[in-house]
């Protein structure tokens, strides 16, 4: 497994040339294959672009060379591919030409000195950069590019999965938005609470619309403008990093607790184009647009991984319809699952159920579906605190059950038994 390290590097002449050098090299490989493409019909390949283009080109490494075609390519393969799917109307092809780019260097070009000084070759004749590295592991792959207000370091590694689970349990996940996960592992079920994110998402949008509104009232270029542009990217980018932040932060006590529970399977919900062809209006569709699903599961992916367990993904149909203990669907109202064959539950943890289930059910005949009998108990609830301990002692207080939900939150409370 590869893992990425980011680094701030600042800006400096050094930088800004290379950045030049790329960006004057992807715009020429995206004029010329364009001007092939419309005088003679021809599309260069990859390969011709980097042999005409590429080879030789002063002032970056070779395979540095070699990586802003490759970028390039990849963008117009990425735009071919949705293009044929039909479901992106009006996207346009990697044609613009750029004046900056960012830079990457592969395996040959990187050399770890023993004084723990990343050495970054340009090719002959030009000076390489260096960087103090704040470990004792060479990269495979380095990027260096812009992140809005400074050069950032990207550095991928590779680690490895050498810790083994604790047990062969299997876990069911299912992603929400009010609840970030809901687990089920067949004898106990809990919530991540996601309000904190939401509420993080609110406040980002209404600093955005407040700031557009002032900047809107200024005249474009004044001094004015300008400061409050400056003061809506920072703000912007600090609510950004927040999010960022907490979504590791539950998503590592997450898959510790997954761990401790003694879990070997992670089975997650797969919710590609869970966005196309919905329209529930134009706040529902913003929270939609917004839910970071995707950014959340590969933090758990990469991390359960970490930890020796194994990572699947099932197909996320009907399983909040679906009653886990008869098998008839229905939409529930309410956070509430309630079947008329006598099943109650929570919503989401029926999702997770029935997402594990499916999972573990795939290889069975037909006529043995893994059912769940009786009343399924309330989920614990699983929040983030800030001011908390991230390795409490005794009873935790960072979990709480819905039932004592009205206690004040300086109360003290024992987890009730789930399952």
């Amino acid at each position: 497994m590869y893992l990425t390290r980011k680094l701030k590097l600042g800006r400096t002449d050094q930088l800004d040339a290379l950045a030049r050098r790329a960006g004057n090299l992807w715009s020429t490989v995206a004029k010329w294959h364009w001007r092939f493409v419309d005088r003679q019909g021809y599309w260069l390949s990859k390969g011709q672009a980097q042999k005409m283009y590429c080879k030789g080109f002063d002032g970056l490494h070779s395979q540095s060379a070699q990586a802003v075609a490759d970028s390039f390519y990849d963008s117009l393969q990425s735009w071919r591919k949705k293009q044929k799917s039909g479901t992106y109307e009006g996207l346009r092809p990697p044609y613009k030409q750029k004046r900056h780019f960012k830079v990457q260097w592969k395996s040959s070009a990187i050399k770890l000195r023993d004084d723990g000084v990343l050495r970054l070759s340009n090719g002959r004749g030009n000076d390489p950069v260096l960087i103090d590295w704040p470990s004792d592991m060479k990269p495979k792959r380095v990027e260096i590019g812009w992140d809005g207000d400074q050069y950032e370091l990207r550095c991928q590694y590779k680690v490895e999965e050498d810790e083994e689970p604790k047990g062969t349990k299997t876990a069911g996940i299912d992603i929400g938005e009010i609840h970030l996960a809901a687990v089920y592992t067949g004898d106990e079920s809990w919530t991540v609470n996601g309000r904190e994110l939401r509420s993080l998402r609110r406040q980002q949008n209404h600093a955005q619309a407040r700031l557009d509104s002032e900047i809107d009232r200024k005249e474009y270029g004044s001094r004015r403008w300008k400061r409050l542009v400056r003061a809506k990217d920072q703000q912007l980018e600090k609510i950004r990093n927040q999010i960022k932040d907490l979504l590791h932060k539950q998503s590592t006590r997450l898959i510790k607790t997954l761990h401790e529970r003694r879990v070997g399977t992670v089975v997650v919900g797969n919710l590609t184009g869970i966005r196309e062809g919905l329209d529930y209006g134009a706040k529902a569709n913003q929270r939609l647009h917004q839910w970071a699903y995707s950014e959340f599961v590969q933090m758990l992916e990469y991390k359960a991984r970490l930890h020796g367990m194994t990572v699947e993904r099932v197909g996320e149909a009907y399983t909040s319809q679906e009653c886990p203990s008869c098998g008839n669907r229905h939409k529930p109202h309410g956070r509430d699952y309630i079947c008329g064959c006598g099943f109650e539950g929570h919503r989401d943890i029926v999702g997770a159920s029935n997402i594990r289930q499916k999972y573990l059910g795939q290889d069975k005949p037909k006529g043995s579906p893994l059912r769940v009998a009786g009343e399924m108990a309330s989920p614990t609830g699983v929040r983030y605190r800030p001011h908390m301990r991230t390795e409490p002692t005794g009873s935790d207080p960072q979990r709480c059950n819905p039932a004592s939900s009205r206690k004040t939150s300086s109360e003290r409370q024992e987890c009730r038994p789930v399952g």
